[in-house]
């Protein structure tokens, strides 16, 4: 994970983590273009990922068709989450 942040949100630091989607198929089955899954790091402004000052939040949203998609997206994930309008999700105790 790159040492800077994607970006910054009202004293938290955002980091997007994007993976290429594994898609479970069949042999016979044609080869879906590439998609791509998505979580989010949160941390405290200033505090590295992976401290106690850090948490992981998945994303449940279908995966994206590209990167950039799935980046976007999931800074705006993280603001919510920061806003406090993700049910269940918090930054409580960061």
């Amino acid at each position: 994970m790159d040492d800077k942040p994607s970006a910054s949100y009202k004293g938290f630091d955002i980091y997007p983590l994007v993976y290429q989607h594994a898609v479970v198929r069949e042999w016979h089955q044609p080869k879906a273009d590439r998609s791509f899954n998505a979580s989010v790091v949160i941390c405290r402004e200033g505090q590295k990922p992976g401290t106690e000052h850090s948490r992981v939040f998945p994303s449940s949203a279908k995966p994206w068709e590209n990167i950039g998609a799935a980046r976007r997206g999931m800074l705006s994930f993280a603001q919510d989450i920061i806003d406090g309008r993700v049910p269940g999700q918090t930054v409580a105790g960061l």
